[in-house]
């Protein structure tokens, strides 16, 4: 085994103390001084005869702990040498490195084509054999910026490299996934039960880029879809201690392990419908998650779920299984549930709103109904969205309520008026000067809704985004004001009402002991008044901004 300690010999605001264990992984189970405590591990996998890195970019903060390490499935050695930004600021990849290997001639072999010294190199794992894997701890660089990384044995840095992102956001371009640097391994065979499965080796590695429980990168799925297994490999965030339920369905079986302990085994051959459930203690910070499934033949399904202390259910895979009541709703349930990553809309009768309200669910487990009559954002709730089987069964009639819990009434009725005074009763009708007129919603990538409306010559896009661990959400408002507004006229947004609003600060708030509401973003100060919350709008010609976060308690 190779146990050795090395010191970047970069400038001074890039330096790095790396500690660098190749051979079998108990060595990195005893981490050096200071790490003891890590803020990230990275786990990147080489895969097998494609030349390629399982992760192509991650993100860290400025000076985070972190532990790599490279797991080399492949036939040929390869390496993970992380880099400086450069003069490209990241864009070259690392490319004076690789100008620097092929300067190295005849040495290059002797050196594991490792140009030693070289100004940009930060982190080195190594060159690590076939089937061997090397396990880095390093202290993320302060400065933000791109970092490439590259593999530089010959001939390989075109196709193996990528980015490490150093961000105060920790995460600055891309939404973090539910199970983190997930990676699902592929097997072929006539399985019946886990002992089968665990016999045979993978032949494909995939990142699961979504960082959800998938089936889509099963081997042959151009073709039959039978005889064949799949084990994801992760890690999850579990957000305070205490005791966690997993809920796993599957068509055939499979098992699910949480810190290396198997907590639900099916050694099964049939169909889903019977999940099985399994529950476990947990502290708060990172644990390890391994979803082991097998598919004989037939139909073919997996789902998985997680819920714990102050958390209800959220599933970690792209497929779920029904399980709600209709709430009343007669008929069978059908629940309407957000794909992983993304929102749904529902357009019909829901209660707590008007009848032209519109309901979005998350898959981050929030949901919200927005009204299109008086362009107010109504509800809000965890959990389960809602249960499609009242109206999409037989024509039925009637308000269907929200199918999950937590369920926050925050404002009904016109959301924009214009008052006289602060004290000036708030109207129940629009003012006939500033009519509102909904102008339909766009949706982007992720299927979130901005919802658009007018109220007079007013325009406002308004934009509710889910927060990552479900707590809440974070409503942007831009208002576009064409003209200047007559003299001492003033335009108010109403955020809160019907309920008891206590004043935090001076931007944040707590409403009816359920929810923390807070004002990051207003030009001028919002404030309270009985059972309200006001933010003033300028009437001045231009755009106007306004953040608004919703968090339950």
């Amino acid at each position: 085994m190779k146990n050795s300690l090395t010191l970047s010999t970069a400038a001074p605001l890039f330096s790095l103390i790396i500690f660098v264990f190749t051979g079998i992984q108990a060595q990195a189970d005893k981490p050096p001084k200071g790490f003891e405590k890590i803020d990230r591990e990275i786990v990147i996998s080489t895969l097998e005869a494609k030349m390629k890195y399982s992760i192509g970019s991650f993100s860290v903060k400025p000076n985070a702990k972190i532990k790599l390490v490279l797991k080399n499935l492949d036939s040929l050695p390869h390496n993970f040498i992380l880099c400086t930004p450069g003069k490209k600021k990241g864009g070259d990849k690392g490319k004076e490195v690789i100008d620097a290997v092929l300067k190295l001639g005849d040495k290059g072999v002797e050196q594991n084509w490792e140009p030693k010294g070289h100004p940009r190199i930060l982190v080195s794992s190594g060159m690590v054999q076939p089937k061997e894997e090397s396990t880095i701890f390093f202290k993320a660089p302060n400065k933000e910026g791109s970092y490439p990384y590259i593999c530089t044995f010959p001939g390989h840095y075109q196709l193996m490299n990528g980015v490490m992102r150093v961000s105060k956001s920790g995460n600055p371009t891309e939404k973090l996934p539910v199970i983190r640097d997930l990676l699902s391994y592929t097997h072929l065979g006539s399985f019946k039960t886990l002992a089968d499965l665990r016999k045979t080796k993978a032949v494909n590695v995939e990142e699961e880029k979504k960082g959800v429980i998938s089936l889509q990168h099963a081997a042959l799925k151009k073709n039959a879809r039978d005889n064949y297994g799949i084990v994801w490999e992760g890690w999850l965030d579990v957000p305070r201690d205490g005791k966690y339920t997993f809920t796993y369905d599957t068509d055939d079986g499979g098992s699910v392990a949480i810190g290396g302990k198997e907590i639900i085994t099916r050694n099964y051959v049939g169909p889903a419908g019977k999940p099985s459930k399994g529950s476990i203690k947990l502290k708060k910070g990172r644990v390890d998650i391994k979803v082991e499934y097998y598919e004989l033949s037939g139909d073919e399904h997996v789902s998985l779920s997680w819920e714990g202390p102050k958390m209800k259910k959220q599933y970690l895979s792209d497929s779920k299984t029904s399980g709600g009541s209709n709430r009343g709703g007669g008929g069978n349930s059908i629940p309407v549930i957000a794909p992983a990553g993304e929102a749904i809309i529902y357009r019909n009768f829901i209660a707590g709103t008007d009848p032209r309200g519109i309901g979005a669910g998350y898959s981050e487990g929030v949901n919200l109904a927005f009204s299109a009559d008086s362009m107010s954002l109504d509800m809000i709730w965890k959990g389960d969205f809602i249960d499609g089987g009242r109206h999409w069964i037989n024509r039925g009639q009637g308000f269907q309520p929200p199918a999950g819990e937590q369920v926050i009434t925050l404002n009904r009725g016109i959301p924009f008026a214009v008052l006289e005074s602060q004290t000036s009763k708030w109207p129940n009708e629009a003012d006939l000067k500033m009519p509102p007129r909904f102008k339909g919603y766009s949706l982007n990538k992720q299927q979130q809704p901005t919802f658009k409306y007018h109220f007079g010559p007013v325009a406002a896009l308004d934009y509710p985004s889910p927060k990552e661990d479900g707590s809440g959400f974070t409503r942007t408002i831009t208002i576009n004001v064409p003209s200047p507004g007559s003299a001492g006229e003033q335009l108010y947004f109403r955020v809160l009402s019907g309920g008891s609003v206590q004043s935090g600060n001076e931007r944040t708030f707590s409403f009816e002991n359920d929810l923390f509401v807070s004002v990051p973003l207003s030009e001028l100060p919002p404030f309270t008044r009985e059972n309200e919350l006001l933010i003033p709008i300028p009437l001045t010609p231009g755009k106007h901004s306004v953040t608004i976060d919703y968090t339950w308690k």
